[in-house]
């Protein structure tokens, strides 16, 4: 797959965030044509606790790349936010789509318009956090209770896990329907905010709830690659390529996706899941093995995953006055309660309230609301 991506007439670079992903697509390229030139482009965010510099740098050096690294103020976010929007064409749910907009500005200014990136990779291989639930549904279909406990044990051991973590993601797996919707919200997660008249949109045939996964097959034991071709196909990844593929765009760099050939799809999902994420909780076990000897070991190695992490915190405290003047322009949309956001906005800037992503939600949709209206496209 990699050999095929690599066929062009212009100069070819890869986006590099220092994961197993991203870095496997820049040594493979480093085996395949020693001699190749390989520009690499990297967010480095000041904060030291989301940076992976240091795996950046390994990969780098390991492969004697061109490294681009680049970071942004809040205030060139600020600046470049309704422009952000427009480019998107509808809301979107964080800061880390800008850092991907930034990142093929900045491959287009180095004269790179075709890049390699690692998207894909956790849906088909078995990433994120190794699907707990899904994993262990499996083997309870499969009878296999002492394996379950084991692999409960070992997977709760990595970094940021825990055995609690795991066995709410089991139930959530188990159950469906109602009784999935009434534990989600036990678990803080509502399908109707307090600042949507969800009253008025069930009057109009609007239907609140959480989407219910789209079985492509019966999954008994297949749980999690059930889950993970779900993702794959329907949800999830469906977004982040769009997020990609826009941004890319908007700047004339074409973004390739290596891991998502078909091929490559088809032959992941149909392996035995322990393959995928280990009994002893390691997610994408068989690619680490394939890929040693290409990748350096640390970065196999590593137990952590930090993603492509940007501070969505400090950006918003600092664009409180932008979004106090957005909030006091009356969008007239039945179904949106202004008043209510805004006091859920002063409780935060008061510190009553604790920052969530939810709030970036309504942020997104009010500013985009607001471009469309001007643009005069509603």
């Amino acid at each position: 797959n990699i050999s095929k991506n690599l066929r062009s007439d212009v100069k070819i670079g890869a986006a590099l965030s220092g994961g197993i992903d991203s870095s496997s697509i820049v040594c493979s390229i480093k085996h395949l044509e020693p001699d190749a030139e390989i520009n690499t482009f990297s967010y480095v965010p000041n904060d030291v606790n989301i940076s992976e510099e240091y795996w950046i740098d390994i990969i780098n050096s390991h492969t004697r790349s061109i490294s681009h690294k680049f970071n942004f103020s809040n205030e060139e976010f600020i600046s470049d936010f309704d422009n952000l929007i427009l480019t998107q064409g509808e809301p979107f749910g964080g800061t880390s789509i800008y850092a991907s907009y930034r990142l093929y500005k900045l491959a287009k200014e180095k004269g790179v318009t075709v890049t390699l990136d690692g998207q894909g990779a956790d849906e088909i291989l078995g990433g994120y956090n190794g699907f707990p639930g899904y994993r262990l549904h499996s083997m309870i279909d499969n009878r296999e209770f002492v394996s379950a406990f084991k692999f409960l044990n070992a997977w709760s051991r990595y970094p940021n896990r825990s055995k609690y973590d795991a066995i709410k993601r089991l139930v959530g797996s188990i159950s469906s329907g109602k009784l999935n919707n009434y534990l989600r919200e036990l678990n803080g997660m509502c399908s109707s905010p307090i600042w949507i008249e969800s009253d008025l949109l069930q009057e109009n045939g609007v239907k609140l709830g959480f989407p219910a996964d789209k079985k492509l097959f019966h999954g008994k034991g297949r749980r999690m690659v059930e889950y993970m071709a779900h993702s794959t196909y329907h949800r999830g990844l469906n977004s982040l390529l769009r997020h990609g593929d826009r941004n890319s765009m908007r700047f004339s760099v074409e973004s390739r996706v290596p891991f998502l050939s078909t091929s490559l799809t088809n032959f992941s999902l149909s392996l035995p899941e322990q393959f995928l994420v280990s009994d002893q909780g390691e997610t994408k076990h068989i690619f680490r093995e394939a890929m040693r000897g290409i990748v350096p070991g640390q970065v196999l190695d590593r137990k952590d995953k930090v993603g492509f992490a940007t501070p969505e915190k400090d950006i918003f405290f600092k664009m409180k006055d932008n979004i106090e003047l957005w909030l006091n322009e009356d969008l007239n949309i039945p179904f949106i309660n202004q008043d209510v956001i805004k006091k859920e906005f002063a409780r935060v800037l008061a510190k009553k309230k604790p920052f969530n992503l939810e709030i970036w939600r309504w942020i997104n949709f009010y500013r985009w609301y607001q471009l469309k209206l001007n643009q005069n496209e509603f």
